[in-house]
């Protein structure tokens, strides 16, 4: 039912809708009446129900928000995902991500970076699609440079060259022990490198100085394209390793060389043989010299013949000698004569310090068998410590003193002196 004016100022007039069907018109739906039920006391009057979309038109309308979200949150999923190349120790692999970070990466990979590694960009940085982060394990790198003692340095890199120019070394200035393309393994590498050395060569008074790595002078004269005739004579020799600053002569032999026998003086070992009394010696092995054959020319040295030594060769090796030292002290007579031999001086000593000659009081500073203070001692002619005598010595100098007071054992025991005549 609606209601519409009748013109202006006028009453209302009130239409009736036709009963029957109505033709839909364009924008307006055909209403169907709800069948009312019974009101129920108490209660309010339900409303109308809401009405449905048509079911094919729902459908559709559905299945378009549905591939709207789809598609919305695909788009979203695929600018998070990140292609980020990974390279760790030199082994590269492609992995996708949705962190942010290179620890998140390296998280997702399950890499963990130890104390001594290295990771570049640091593990804060934030990547985009197509960075790369490289992973280096830290490795243990020895080197021992021109023979001197090894050090051990940590370096990330490869191989050895790499390790080098870490540590701020060129690889091409040196001579190694391996090749500079040698990889460093991670449980570490040793090498060995030489350093170039300043030499001088002088031959027919003409200088030449180089940097050279080579182990002898032989390597240096090579290098320097300087070939030995058969009269030429070198010092240092030829085996010898070059220093830096060393000047190296080649010198032209005058006359002929000659060969001579000189003996090679054997060694003897000392040993001490603490039963051998002192002073007494033992020859276990007699020394026998060797003997090597020296061959030797003249050269022009600085203006003057000089004799040189152009080789030598071991023709019978030394044999070294062992020889005994006795360190035993000499046994002392603790016989002095007279009254003082009879008395009964184990008594004394068992009273005075237990027996022990090594017995020492130090609150009073008394020592050994018999207690001497280091003045009674000295006196008796004693030196070093009581303590350290043999105990026959000891008794020889009690005895001693003694006799040196007359008898008057009071005066240098008067505890125990008693038992002197037991």
């Amino acid at each position: 039912m609606r209601t519409r004016s009748s013109g202006p100022g006028g009453p209302p007039t009130r239409h009736t809708a036709t009963p029957g069907p109505q033709p839909a018109t364009h924008g307006h739906r055909r209403r169907r009446s709800a069948k009312k039920g019974p009101a129920l006391p108490g209660l309010p009057k339900l409303a109308r129900p809401r009405i449905a979309l048509p079911r094919s038109r729902g459908a559709v309308l559905v299945g378009a928000i549905v591939a709207v979200v789809v598609l919305a949150g695909g788009g979203t999923a695929f600018a998070l995902d990140k292609r980020v190349t990974l390279s760790v120790d030199g082994e590269s692999r492609t992995v996708h991500t949705f962190g942010g970070t290179v620890q998140d990466v390296l998280d997702a990979e399950g890499v963990t970076l130890g104390e001594r590694d290295a990771v570049a960009p640091g593990v804060a940085t934030e990547l985009g699609s197509g960075d790369q982060v490289l992973v280096r394990t830290g490795r243990e790198f020895t080197l021992a440079v021109d023979g001197e003692e090894a050090a051990t340095h940590w370096v990330t890199a490869l191989t050895v060259g790499e390790a080098l120019d870490q540590l701020g070394m060129d690889a091409d200035s040196l001579t190694l022990s391996v090749a500079p393309t040698t990889p460093v393994p991670v449980d570490g590498l040793a090498v060995d490198v030489r350093t170039p050395r300043h030499v001088v060569v002088v031959r027919d008074q003409v200088r030449t100085e180089l940097h050279t790595n080579a182990p002898t002078v032989a390597g240096v004269l090579e290098a320097s394209g300087i070939e030995l005739g058969e009269h030429d004579a070198v010092d240092p020799g030829l085996d010898e390793e070059p220093a830096n600053g060393m000047v190296i002569e080649v010198m032209q032999l005058i006359g002929e060389p000659e060969t001579r026998e000189v003996p090679i003086e054997a060694e003897v070992e000392e040993r001490e043989n603490p039963e051998l009394p002192e002073g007494e010696t033992n020859v276990v092995t007699e020394p026998v010299d060797g003997v090597k054959e020296v061959t030797y020319g003249r050269v022009l040295q600085e203006g003057e013949e000089v004799e040189y030594v152009i080789s030598e060769e071991v023709v019978k090796e030394p044999v070294d000698g062992v020889t005994e030292i006795g360190t035993k002290e000499p046994e002392v007579d603790p016989n002095v004569g007279g009254e003082a031999d009879t008395l009964n001086w184990a008594g004394l000593a068992e009273c005075e310090s237990g027996g022990n000659p090594a017995a020492v009081n130090s609150a009073g500073g008394y020592y050994g068998l018999y207690q001497f203070s280091m003045a009674t001692w000295q006196s008796a002619g004693g030196t070093g410590l009581p303590s350290e005598a043999s105990p026959d010595e000891q008794t020889m100098r009690a005895k001693k003193l003694y006799n040196m007071v007359g008898g008057n054992w009071q005066s240098q025991w008067p505890h125990c002196g008693v038992h002197l005549f037991e």
